[in-house]
């Protein structure tokens, strides 16, 4: 009934007031009669929409439909302001669950100069915000937000919308329910974390950033681009040795530990004992037929011959199978005694080392 009375006052109700701006209009209008008609076309043309959104989200407030009457209230009221607007918009953000902009709204109502003579419809909305006002700050929530791992540069934000570097580690006045909060600083890896408060409900969130890997290789990579520049943009050239051809000459880089003997050694190794096995286990199926076949180890004329097969691959397989344990136990040994960090030199000429292996031998040799 009260949303109703207001409707039909606001329908005579005068929406501007003479204020400084408009006293400076009306006094350039005394110098320029076609400026304050113009002035007076737009306003009364912005009175005219202000009306006719205030009249209909007024009207869909009064209908319980709040979430279609936020949007006309909210731009009638930055059309033309109006204390009956704006308490109709703070309690219906309020039911829809924006509770910290409805409160906002209505203590800017309430913090408003009454006038000399204010009518009972204006009364009435200051007493209906704050009625509003007083049920809903115990719902307002509460979120602490802070920040570890990361120093300057940092940027917070919930449901997507920033929060100030002021606010880190403060406590901020947030709606009751679902929120996601996001945290990110360069170099950082960022980090979010999804909340839900209860009305009232205080709580404290903290998000730890951790730098981020690739972040610190591009940083290191571009560090080292100057210097490289600077030796590229001096058109200095590498010294020349007397005595030594240029061909010959070697250039220098520093590497790590050469393992590619360990590597091939172990290759080596490998196929021999794979190998081995190979001829250990046919040695193996041999002798168990000729033990069916020579029983007190007396063998007939006729397998004379599977006797020498199972004998030659037993021999073939001990060869095979310690040759590669060597190849393995020497790359090893090497692998772990290779040098740290040395300066290697590459010349016109390279070492191009290759791998050999013979009946119970193994060995590396290489062309210069």
């Amino acid at each position: 009934m009260i949303g109703k009375t207001y409707t039909r006052q606001l329908l005579a109700f005068s929406w501007w007031q003479m204020t400084a701006g408009t006293a400076v209009i009306s006094a350039t209008a005394a110098f320029s009669p076609s400026l304050a008609k113009a002035q007076d076309e737009a306003t009364s043309s912005d009175t005219a929409a202000a009306r006719e959104l205030a009249v209909e989200g007024l009207k869909l407030a009064d209908a319980g439909q709040c979430a279609q009457a936020i949007d006309r209230l909210a731009r009638a009221e930055k059309l033309r302001h109006s204390p009956i607007v704006l308490d109709r918009l703070g309690e219906c953000q309020i039911e829809e669950g924006k509770i910290v902009e409805g409160t906002e709204d209505l203590r800017k109502l309430l913090r408003e100069m009454l006038p000399a003579n204010p009518s009972p419809n204006v009364l009435r909305a200051r007493e209906r915000a704050q009625i509003a006002l007083n049920a809903a700050k115990p719902k307002i929530a509460i979120l602490n937000i802070s920040i570890q791992g990361a120093g300057e540069n940092v940027t917070v934000s919930v449901d997507g919308q920033l929060v100030p570097n002021a606010l880190h580690d403060r406590d901020r006045p947030t709606d009751p329910g679902e929120h996601d909060v996001d945290a990110t600083a360069p170099g950082y890896i960022k980090e979010s974390r999804h909340v839900t408060l209860g009305p009232g409900e205080k709580q404290s969130v903290i998000l730890t950033l951790r730098q981020d890997p690739a972040s610190a290789i591009v940083q290191s990579s571009n560090a080292a681009k100057p210097s490289e520049a600077g030796s590229s943009t001096t058109g200095a050239s590498p010294p020349i040795q007397a005595g030594v051809p240029p061909a010959a000459l070697s250039t220098r880089r520093a590497s790590g530990p050469n393992r590619t003997v360990s590597y091939v050694l172990w290759v080596i190794g490998g196929a021999a004992v794979s190998a081995g096995s190979a001829f250990g286990v046919a040695a193996l199926v041999e002798k168990k037929d000729l033990a069916r076949q020579c029983p007190g180890n007396s063998c007939p004329a006729s397998s004379r011959g599977a006797l020498d097969s199972a004998n030659r691959n037993a021999t073939i397989s001990t060869i095979f199978i310690g040759t590669g344990a060597a190849s393995l136990a020497v790359g090893t040994l090497l692998f772990f005694t290779a040098g740290s960090n040395r300066t290697t030199e590459i010349s016109s000429t390279s070492y191009r080392p290759h791998a050999w292996v013979g009946l119970g031998r193994v060995g590396i040799d290489g062309n210069f």
